[in-house]
């Protein structure tokens, strides 16, 4: 496994290297990496985790300016989910029988039982769990949700995403490189990082449920609470 995060980070990392000395071209592929990292299923073959993380890592270096970069990135986002949710929008149940979206037909299933279960959060929810961020816009689409509140969610979780994946790779290059480790670990330390930071975030609710026992009062809260909500779902 470390081979393989090895051989994907000195990959993006000498074609990163590549383009750096060229803003525009800098920006325009940050900005493509996230916008087809939200595209409707497709995105679930765009690496844009290990790209910005590995960016964070260059900004770091002071080899890219953070503000062009983090721009690029949520503007990219907030596009890629806004083409999602007209996609959905435009085929609605039709989708299931539309190339490449055919292929996908048991994903797009648990997209629209997640929107159904959150609502119009899942909108933020779903832009950092993966697997599930690539059809959530699509699904709010299908579903028919005001497309003016589809916009303020995503515009703002577009901010935090974007920072969520750039700052903690400039973070970890400055650390590592201060221990004497290599970038290419900013990739798996920064993974890790990130994935229990969003599991966190999207099962905060059953984490609380798990220790109540142990929490005293606040615990019997709780489970007064949601215990009875999480039981029905």
């Amino acid at each position: 496994m470390l081979d393989f995060f090895h051989a994907i980070s000195v990959y993006f990392e000498t074609f990163l290297d590549t383009i750096s000395g060229n803003f525009w071209l800098t920006f325009i592929f940050i900005f493509l990496v996230a916008i087809g990292e939200a595209v409707f299923v497709l995105g679930l073959f765009v690496p844009s985790t290990p790209v910005l993380l590995l960016v964070g890592g260059i900004i770091a270096e002071g080899r890219l300016p953070f503000w062009e970069v983090y721009f690029a990135a949520v503007i990219g986002a907030v596009i890629g989910d806004a083409l999602s949710y007209g996609i959905g929008h435009l085929l609605k149940d039709s989708i299931r029988t539309v190339w490449p979206f055919k292929y996908h037909t048991e994903l797009i299933t648990k997209g629209e039982a997640f929107f159904a279960r959150h609502g119009g959060k899942s909108v933020f929810i779903g832009r950092f769990i993966p697997g599930v961020k690539a059809v959530i816009p699509g699904v709010a689409g299908i579903m028919g949700m005001d497309y003016r509140r589809f916009s303020i969610i995503n515009i703002s979780s577009a901010f935090i995403w974007a920072a969520a994946h750039i700052l903690p790779g400039m973070l970890l290059t400055a650390w590592l490189k201060s221990i004497g480790l290599s970038l290419e670990l900013v990739i798996v330390v920064g993974t890790l990082i990130l994935a229990a930071l969003f599991l966190l975030i999207h099962s905060y609710r059953a984490i609380l449920l798990a220790l109540a026992p142990w929490l005293g009062g606040f615990g019997k809260s709780i489970q007064a609470r949601w215990g009875k909500t999480d039981i029905a779902h």
